[in-house]
């Protein structure tokens, strides 16, 4: 909850400093109290209808959505470009130099922040398939391929025609298993549609799809209904189960998806409960968790892959950058002596449909011998 207050605090004082500066650059011949008001209610409409839609019965239209995180893209780049042109423009101050006017100075940035936007938007829907060649200490008794995605949000940003060619593009590198670690549901089970799940159960691979839960599966509705949908789209789901894939010989550890970024690891079972329940603990070993709280469980039971998503990659710049710095491993890959850290930057998005700095993807993972 202090979290979420900071947050609103912070958004509160993100707008007022925006439309203090689109007052004075477009409407300054305007009463600034009129102006002000509106301006902020434009800038939080992200916040008004997620809020709208949580806290009561209320189910907006996708457009409304839509158009409420294109806002929130704008505002950031709004935000972060008045806020260097105002460094600008004091630097210029203490040296006694002309610069531009507030107006000029307006139409630069919400122009820019339009360009950002749109490069933004149209990187976001271009798809990279990130390849990565491993082998495990264990003994690989058949090599295979995992196309591994995450964080798809149906019901945010990807229709089912987007669906449809990211599931090509799957069947294209003819893995043997496909895993999706969590937010396969943006914010509402509903918005998982039978046209989706026909998509879905175009995925060919051999050995299935299997998927866990992660945090927006548990903020869109109930398990049961959550499960419902997945069972439909022929998913095999792992909410803190393990099963075996005698076809290649190895384990999958599939994680309950903890609740939130800082949740603690005691609302799941714990990671050595589940080692327990495998027999074999001379085959590999692969763990899928949602949110990629540290390498040290999949370290401690001498595990050889976890894949994981949920970061985005921080998604857009600036955020990137605090992401990274707010995890062992925001995007990519990391061995430890043989354990093979996995974390997507996703497939689809949350909130602002941009990415600037960051790509869509799908990974596909060799697996072999040494």
């Amino acid at each position: 909850m202090s979290m979420l207050v900071f947050i609103l605090i912070l958004n509160i004082v993100f707008s007022i400093y925006i439309a203090y500066h689109i007052h004075l650059s477009f409407f300054a011949k305007y009463n600034r109290a009129k102006v002000t008001p509106f301006v902020m209610i434009i800038c939080n409409l992200f916040i008004i209808t997620r809020s709208i839609e949580k806290f009561s019965d209320t189910q907006l239209s996708n457009a409304v959505i839509f158009i409420s995180d294109i806002i929130l893209a704008l505002s950031i780049y709004v935000f972060i470009l008045f806020l260097t042109t105002d460094i600008v423009k004091l630097i210029f101050k203490l040296f006694k130099i002309p610069f531009i006017n507030n107006n000029i100075q307006g139409i630069i940035v919400v122009s820019l922040s339009a360009i950002i936007f749109l490069l933004g938007f149209l990187n976001s829907h271009i798809t990279k398939i990130k390849e990565y060649n491993i082998s495990l200490n264990k003994t690989v008794y058949s090599p295979f391929k995992i196309a591994a995605l995450a964080d798809i949000h149906i019901g945010s940003d990807i229709s089912p025609a987007r669906l449809n060619k990211e599931i090509q593009k799957i069947n294209e590198l003819e893995p043997d298993i496909v895993f999706i670690a969590g937010d396969i549901i943006d914010n509402n089970v509903y918005d998982f549609t039978d046209e989706y799940i026909e998509k879905f159960r175009k995925i060919e691979a051999p050995l299935g799809v299997y998927v866990v839960f992660g945090n927006h599966e548990y903020y869109s509705g109930s398990k049961k209904d959550v499960l419902y949908k997945f069972n439909r789209a022929g998913f095999k789901t792992l909410i803190d189960d393990v099963v075996y894939i005698p076809e290649k010989e190895f384990y999958i550890i599939g994680r309950d998806s903890l609740r939130h970024t800082n949740s603690s690891n005691y609302e799941r079972t714990s990671i050595e409960t589940l080692y327990s329940r495998i027999d074999d603990k001379t085959k590999p070993v692969i763990i899928l968790d949602h949110i990629p709280k540290s390498s040290l469980d999949g370290r401690k039971i001498n595990a050889d892959i976890q894949i994981s998503g949920h970061t985005h990659d921080g998604q857009l710049f600036p955020i990137n950058l605090i992401v990274k710095k707010m995890y062992e491993l925001s995007h990519g890959m990391k061995n430890y002596d043989g354990f093979h850290f996995f974390v997507t930057s996703g497939l689809g998005l949350w909130g602002p449909p941009v990415r600037v700095g960051t790509d869509s993807e799908i990974m596909l993972i060799n697996v072999a011998n040494k």
